[in-house]
C-alpha cells in the first residue's frame, strides 16, 4: 500500500466522522447534498497532504474559530509553497 492510498483511507475516515457530526465546521450543503472539505478534495483528486492543507485552509479560512483569515490564508501559502518542494523531491 502506497503512502497516498493510506492517506486516501485516512480521508474517508475523516469523511465520515464528519457527516456523522452534523455540527462539523467543514460540512456545507452543495445543491441539496451535504458535503465536507474532505469529499471536496476527494472528488477533485488532491492526493498530494500539503495541498490538501492548502485547501482546506483556503477554502475555511477564518471559519475555523481559533485563526483569523489573514493567517489562515498566510498558512496556505506556506502549504503550497511545500507542495511544490515536494513534486519537486
Amino acid at each position: 500500500m502506497s503512502y497516498y492510498d493510506d492517506l486516501e483511507l485516512m480521508c474517508e475516515e475523516s469523511i465520515k466522522a464528519n457527516l456523522a457530526n452534523n455540527n462539523s465546521k467543514y460540512v456545507r450543503t452543495i445543491k441539496g447534498v451535504r458535503v465536507d472539505v474532505y469529499d471536496v478534495l476527494k472528488a477533485f483528486n488532491v492526493r498530494c497532504p500539503a495541498m490538501q492543507h492548502a485547501l482546506k485552509k483556503m477554502l475555511c479560512s477564518g471559519l475555523r474559530g481559533h485563526k483569523d483569515m489573514f493567517q489562515d490564508k498566510e498558512e496556505a501559502i506556506q502549504s503550497i509553497k511545500r507542495s511544490i518542494e515536494l513534486d519537486k523531491e
